[in-house]
């Protein structure tokens, strides 16, 4: 399937690691022209050349002036932007974070400053752009939005549906797509060949690991002209959660 994205501009936050690396990976694959925002620009620059990326941009998304300038500077080397995916957070904990006696309020506001008010600073940026033309938001969550025992982790992934929605409605009319995709364990470079890990990440219904890689499929196909139709769709890509039944 051709999925329309050939010469698109795209930028992806949290580029340089994880599933933002692979997404942007498989956006370069598909023929999208690709810049890559992060705060650590070593990293940043081997992860650009090595995806064959147009460029890189840093920027700590919780510093809205530091954001605007990186998103403008991405438009001006891209020549505007069709496709933004947000994946810049806070690496998830795997063990149980402590409960509300054990809540730590700096940890707690780290996370929502950087995943849900971090996204929606570079989304306010880019939207200017977007709307030029139309084109897609993918903001990446996590299955930690649909349960409990990590306060924060739950909150940040809850507020991104909350926003994903919100941006959607507003957007959707100027013919940009905002879609939000909830990965489960995933495997990434950082977990690649760890045993325990993979067992963990087997637990679902497919009984194996998911990879960064399938995540990334699920997201470049959404933030295509092919997937745009699923405006305001919240997508789990864990493998299948066994039991719960979501409407």
């Amino acid at each position: 399937m051709d999925l329309g994205l050939a010469g698109s501009a795209a930028l992806v936050t949290g580029g340089n690691r994880g599933i933002g690396r692979a997404t942007a990976t498989a956006l370069a694959r598909e023929g999208a022209r690709v810049v890559l925002l992060g705060r650590d620009t070593a990293t940043l620059a081997a992860a650009a050349a090595e995806i064959g990326a147009a460029g890189h941009v840093a920027a700590d998304t919780t510093d809205d002036a530091a954001v605007v300038a990186a998103v403008d500077e991405a438009a001006r080397l891209l020549g505007g932007l069709d496709v933004l995916v947000n994946c810049a957070a806070p690496r998830a904990t795997r063990a149980a974070a402590p409960g509300l006696a054990g809540l730590d309020d700096a940890d707690f506001l780290r996370n929502v400053d950087t995943k849900a008010l971090g996204y929606l600073r570079v989304a306010r940026a880019a939207a200017p752009y977007l709307r030029r033309q139309g084109g897609a938001i993918v903001n990446i969550s996590g299955m930690n939005a649909r349960s409990t025992g990590n306060i924060a982790g739950s909150v940040r992934n809850i507020a991104v549906v909350a926003l994903s929605k919100n941006l959607a409605d507003e957007l959707g009319p100027a013919g940009i797509s905002v879609s939000c995709v909830h990965p489960g364990l995933t495997v990434t470079e950082r977990t690649d060949g760890d045993p325990e890990y993979a067992a963990v990440a087997s637990t679902n219904a497919l009984g194996r690991p998911i990879t960064a890689a399938e995540v990334a499929d699920v997201v470049t196909f959404l933030a295509s002209p092919r997937g745009r139709a699923a405006n305001g769709a919240v997508i789990t890509v864990d493998g299948g959660r066994p039991g719960p039944v979501w409407a």
